[in-house]
């Protein structure tokens, strides 16, 4: 059935200026139009909701400029506004909506000196390395080939390995971080389309994750970026990100991966192999806000292994290493849900909690192109997986299987407008959440007693921000020993499935110091009933895997409701954050199996339960 999209506000849905389709769970099309209150500039005290993407790689990073990518940020802004661009395959692709915001984060190491060399005038050029990058052209081999050979000069330098003097010099970078933010600026279009400079410290030592993406609040006189050349280790990127601050910059890191760390991303040791310290919680603390919950190499909420009672936690799992042969450890240090639980524990003890964050999701694809969306899937690396070819039967010698790379996900914000400013700090707050890919919206207040507002009522964001906190805060203290009571919105995105359920999930740490969790399923679709364990039967499938298509004939459209903690004890510590699950789709690997005439790969699922995490809202018991 051909979409409907639907322009809608949030006093009683969201106020957002964008359209958005909405489908009752009969499959039939219902127009919803209401009026609000002009803002200048879209303004809105209560916020509205804004789609972006805060991890994005061109050709002007080291790694995409050797997979034969000359495209460059501007490409990616172009794509992200809506515009048609090309791909590095040669196709032209085109966003079905376009993004509210954007980050460009290319890798600091060799930041923009790579694809310079494709420039026969430029004196790069000639360097001794243009010839592997340049002369390797689409030739997958060589360029891996010459991959591995710098990333041992890059990311993962064994000690003995000095970056290139020419590549790496203060002139050099200052040159090509200037052209990197004003062609950021150039973009950036206040309250229609904004971009924020960033880039990504790519620490990886021994194959273990540590990445994050630096973010800045404005584009004025900007340092060179901090990159791996300079230390390999976090607690040092925050030494130099504090030093920022007190030269009057503003900025926070984003770390990413954590599925990839092997255990050292939220680790209880610093990444010198000393126990965590107040210090050390506080500075990590004071400079990352927010951590990415997903992207194209899969997420970092959970595993089966950590969480085996919980039926969604096989959700892309990415098993392989980043680069290179073998497989990655699955710990608790890798985990998101493990971070916010094991932070509350550090905190009894140390008084702090290192691992406070607020989530997004993010991309990580190196082509310049978003590529969120699962029907229009391009690939996560030029030469390795732009066409459906590449990422279903061809693969490299000691590469991770394509199969296993998702699309990207997304980084939303709920802000007062579409400003550098007002983007930013709202991931500074934490009023953040992620997406596997679609446009859901959701919405979470937490309290003790919201009487009787309903979710969606005119009033109920007002309401929410008076007598509650919204998500990524901290709860107001609990005078009356109430129970924590969450107001809950969802609603589906344009061009994607229906939603199936929304979860509260739970954690918190006992009077022993142990920590738990428990997953609440408090709003579904349909007449299903809850069975005697909490558990909710399956929305179905209307899911045609030779076709590539689906039906929203189950599921619903929008999901609400007001939830009360029926476990709470006042005395205990604890987090929650929404989970918000759609009805099955195809996954991008059955819409190229179907392009190829071939079945869908038979190591990974055919179909895809796309979801929304929030960031959690924080109890904590008075004093």
């Amino acid at each position: 059935m051909k979409n409907i999209l639907l322009l809608f506000s949030f006093l009683a849905l969201i106020s957002c200026g964008k359209d958005a389709e909405k489908k009752d769970n009969s499959g039939t099309s219902n127009q919803v139009i209401e009026t609000t209150k002009t803002h200048p500039k879209g303004y809105n005290k209560n916020k509205n909701p804004y789609f972006g993407e805060t991890h994005l790689h061109t050709g002007w990073s080291f790694d995409e400029a050797i997979y034969n990518v000359t495209l460059g940020p501007e490409n990616s802004y172009k794509h992200a506004r809506g515009e048609a661009v090309l791909h590095p395959n040669g196709d032209t692709v085109q966003l079905k909506l376009p993004l509210d915001f954007m980050i460009v984060s290319d890798h600091s190491e060799y930041l923009g000196v790579l694809v310079k060399m494709y420039d026969p005038n430029n004196p790069l050029s000639k360097h001794p390395l243009a010839k592997a990058v340049v002369g390797s052209g689409n030739d997958l081999d060589a360029s891996t080939k010459a991959f591995y050979s710098l990333v041992s000069q890059t990311i993962q330098p064994d000690g003995s390995t000095k970056p290139d003097s020419i590549l790496n010099s203060p002139k050099l970078k200052r040159t090509i971080w200037d052209e990197y933010i004003k062609i950021t600026d150039k973009y950036n279009d206040p309250g229609k389309f904004t971009t924020l400079v960033g880039y990504e410290w790519s620490s990886q030592p021994n194959m273990s994750n540590q990445h994050r993406n630096v973010i800045f609040r404005s584009s004025k006189d900007l340092p060179v970026p901090y990159s791996y050349f300079d230390s390999q280790h976090p607690e040092d990127l925050w030494k130099w990100m504090d030093a920022q601050r007190e030269n009057g910059h503003t900025l926070l890191a984003i770390p990413h991966n954590g599925n990839l760390s092997n255990g050292t991303m939220f680790s209880m040791d610093d990444s010198f192999g000393n126990p965590i310290t107040y210090e050390y919680a506080k500075a990590r603390m004071r400079n990352e806000k927010l951590t990415e919950i997903i992207q194209t190499k899969g997420q970092s909420e959970t595993h089966p292994l950590m969480a085996p009672n919980d039926e969604f936690a096989g959700f892309e799992i990415w098993t392989k290493p980043v680069a290179g042969p073998g497989t990655v450890k699955v710990v608790e240090g890798n985990y998101v849900r493990n971070a916010f639980s094991n932070g509350m524990a550090i905190k009894q003890k140390l008084g702090i909690n290192p691992f406070k964050y607020g989530v997004v999701g993010g991309g990580d694809i190196h082509t310049s192109i978003i590529s969120h969306e699962e029907y229009a899937h391009t690939g996560e690396h030029n030469l390795k997986s732009s066409t459906p070819r590449a990422r279903l039967l061809v693969n490299a010698p000691n590469e991770p299987s394509k199969i296993e790379q998702g699309t990207a996900g997304l980084s939303n914000v709920w802000a007062e407008e579409n400003t550098r400013e007002s983007i930013y700090d709202a991931m500074e707050r934490k009023e953040t959440w992620g997406t596997s890919g679609p446009r859901i919206i959701t919405r979470v207040f937490a309290g003790y007693d919201f009487g009787n507002t309903q979710p969606g009522d005119d009033n109920w964001a007002a309401i929410g921000y008076e007598k509650g906190v919204p998500m990524g805060a901290d709860m107001k203290k609990n005078t009356g020993s109430k129970p924590v009571q969450l107001m809950i919105y969802a609603l589906k995105g344009p061009n994607s499935g229906n939603l199936d359920r929304v979860q509260v999930v739970k954690g918190w740490v006992n009077a022993k110091g142990i920590s738990k969790t428990k997953i609440y399923n408090v709003a579904w679709s349909g007449n299903r009933k809850l069975e005697a364990n909490g558990k909710l039967p399956v929305v179905g499938n209307t899911v045609n895997i030779p076709d590539a298509s689906y039906t929203n004939t189950i599921g619903s459209a929008e999901l609400k409701t007001v939830w009360t903690d029926p476990d709470f004890d006042a005395s205990l510590p604890a987090y929650y954050y929404l989970r918000v699950l759609e009805i099955p789709t195809p996954r991008w690997s059955t819409f190229d199996a179907k392009d190829l005439g071939i079945e869908p790969p038979k190591d990974f699922p055919a179909t895809i339960q796309e979801r929304a995490w929030t960031s959690p809202v924080w109890y904590s018991p008075k004093k």
